[in-house]
């Protein structure tokens, strides 16, 4: 109970940091803890752990570290699955959380930054740490030769973050904190799609899975049943969209691309959700969320990618739309919309195989399967 306690005053004290600046000693230095922009459950919790693992371990020194989720702060009631397990352990948007709007650019020049769950970011240039189970990107991360890289082909950067909690070197006050380890064993699961995916008989040897074995020796060993009712339980928390309008629902996870045919420039924002495109574009309101959407972020196209549960169960359905926003009135639009849908459909990195859904008319968009 302390513990979770010593967790929860770390992160309301983290707002303070938002008026520090430098004192006399020039040994003092602020860390900002930067999360992933999709900020899925995995990305929030290593963030926020990796943050107070860090503030733990930091010694004589008198280093801050700042957590921040690198999203809007308005856009948090979108992330339902984050959402709910937080609140469940008492975390609040308001009491707890510091968001990308948040921090003052002056305070952003003035930071060293600890990149969580990504490496491609505009703060490269004084990064100090990163931590990514993705393949390095040289090209885009222009990373200093001093910045220590934790990146191990595993599938959830929530099980980098615990190995940082199980090494010796990394957390020399042997700080085990009950909370923080719950919030990193719910992401594992929930990364790792409990697990069912993995053959049983490689388990043993698999990195994520054992690092869901540490926490579990210090939480208390779950039986499969049980695993598979926390799954559900955090599954349904991220389908559950009931409380979210139209135009919250496409800011949930977005990213905006940029396309040419060697003529002309265009903006594409894709954006992810857990619903069936079919189900969205249902709505009566959808046409004009999805036109206030491309208004706000300059969008000539949106393409729509949407997941929903499998009737056994699982993540199993998946769907792709692309929509043209200026509904196909020039040539040169139509030629452009024709060559992005050759792209998706001739893809094979990664190979979609995709399915046209033919009988859908709205807004002159393409339908895959």
């Amino acid at each position: 109970m302390a513990m979770a306690m010593d967790f929860l005053r770390f992160l309301a004290d983290t707002r303070r940091l938002l008026d520090w600046s430098p004192g006399e000693n020039v040994s003092d230095l602020m860390y900002i803890a930067l999360s992933h922009e999709s900020c899925d459950l995995d990305s929030v919790v290593s963030t926020l752990a990796i943050a107070y693992l860090r503030f733990k371990n930091r010694g004589l020194l008198e280093h801050s570290f700042l957590p921040v989720l690198n999203m809007l702060r308005r856009d948090y009631p979108t992330k339902t699955e984050v959402r709910f397990l937080l609140e469940q352990h008492r975390i609040t948007q308001d009491g707890h959380l510091v968001f990308r709007d948040d921090v003052p650019e002056c305070l952003l020049l003035r930071c060293r930054f600890i990149l969580v769950n990504h490496h491609v970011s505009p703060f490269h240039y004084c990064a100090e740490e990163v931590y990514d189970y993705r393949a390095f990107q040289g090209d885009a991360a222009r990373l200093p030769i001093y910045c220590q890289r934790v990146m191990y082909p595993m599938r959830a950067c929530a099980s980098l973050i615990t190995e940082r909690y199980a090494d010796k070197t990394c957390n020399y006050i042997k700080i085990q904190c009950p909370m923080v380890f719950d919030l990193l064993h719910a992401a594992v699961l929930l990364q790792n799609r409990n697990f069912v995916e993995i053959p049983k008989s490689t388990l043993p040897n698999d990195r994520d899975y054992q690092m869901l074995q540490f926490l579990e020796k210090h939480l208390g060993k779950l039986q499969a049943k049980q695993r598979t009712t926390l799954y559900n339980t955090m599954v349904k928390a991220l389908f559950d969209l009931s409380a979210l309008t139209l135009p919250q629902i496409l800011r949930r996870e977005f990213k905006i691309l940029r396309a040419t045919n060697g003529m002309r420039l265009v903006r594409i924002a894709q954006c992810c959700f857990p619903m069936a495109v079919t189900r969205f574009i249902s709505y009566e309101f959808a046409q004009l969320a999805l036109q206030e959407f491309a208004a706000e972020h300059d969008c000539d196209y949106i393409m729509l990618l949407g997941t929903s549960m499998h009737p056994r169960g699982g993540l199993g359905v998946k769907e792709l739309a692309l929509i043209p926003l200026d509904g196909l009135q020039d040539l040169e639009g139509r030629r452009i919309f024709e060559h992005l849908i050759i792209n998706l459909t001739v893809s094979a990195r990664p190979l979609l195989r995709l399915e046209p859904h033919c009988h859908l008319d709205f807004m002159q968009g393409a339908f895959f399967l």
